[in-house]
């Protein structure tokens, strides 16, 4: 509950951010097959966060981390 609460403030302050969420329930091969091997996890292209108890700091500090990495990525140098 406190990943998903953290994330849905994150969505308002960051437009540009998309969300899925996977029902590991009715998904099972789907989370085997992104490396998922515990919940919560949240995962960007190759970097992943999960732990027994994530902070909404630590999920705060991985999402804008990985929006700023994309943000340098994309811009034009």
């Amino acid at each position: 509950m406190l990943v998903s609460r953290e994330l849905n403030k994150l969505v308002e302050e960051f437009p540009e951010l998309s969300i899925e969420k996977v029902d590991i329930v009715s998904s099972p091969l789907k989370m085997l097959k992104d490396g998922i091997r515990m919940i919560p996890t949240l995962k960007a292209g190759d970097k992943m966060l999960s732990g027994i108890y994530v902070s909404s700091t630590q999920v705060r500090e991985f999402v804008t981390a990985v929006l700023k990495e994309e943000y340098i990525t994309d811009s034009p140098l």
